[in-house]
């Protein structure tokens, strides 16, 4: 069992769960921590290669070498995966999914192992006056069902992407 999913719900929900700053398995590898994008030039993590094996269209797959890839976060950077040991990188329109990051539309999923999108956060705040998107998922994470290394495009948890997401809708519902 990850150590993450083992403290209390309201701390999950609160994205206070990461253990040692990582939630999820993270691959070790002797590449660093960090990487600069040959694009954007922002700093940026590490990313597990069977993200990439999951997300790429079957194309973009092959392409894949063995070399450790990053997540470029810039959101006006075409760019999604890159290597730091090379010209190899891989952009938006090679992967099976919108990018959170890079697509401001309300059905881009904000959480992707439990289908929250921006629209249906809002709509959920609209109609109710809050949202349940963390506590739903923070239960979720607690009963280790999400696979946030697999489906969510930067292979990381979503909790602190959902509660900044609740954050800008409400006080956008404010004015």
């Amino acid at each position: 069992m990850n150590t993450c999913c083992t403290v209390p719900i309201k701390e999950i929900a609160a994205d206070q769960h990461k253990e040692g700053g990582e939630c999820c398995l993270i691959e070790q590898t002797p590449a660093p921590a960090l990487a600069t994008c040959p694009v954007s030039k922002t700093s940026s993590r590490k990313i597990n290669r069977r993200t990439l094996e999951h997300l790429l269209k079957p194309d973009s797959v092959k392409k894949i070498q063995n070399v450790q890839y990053y997540y470029c976060n810039e959101p006006s950077c075409d760019v999604v995966y890159f290597s730091h040991q090379g010209p190899s990188y891989f952009i938006k329109e090679d992967l099976t999914v919108k990018i959170f990051h890079k697509d401001n539309g309300d059905n881009v999923n904000v959480c992707y192992c439990f289908d929250w999108t921006r629209g249906r956060i809002e709509e959920q705040i609209r109609s109710t006056g809050q949202s349940t998107a963390s506590e739903e998922i923070a239960q979720q994470v607690k009963d280790q069902k999400c696979i946030c290394d697999i489906t969510n495009p930067k292979g990381r948890c979503c909790l602190g992407d959902i509660n900044r997401v609740i954050k800008e809708v409400k006080q956008q519902q404010k004015l």
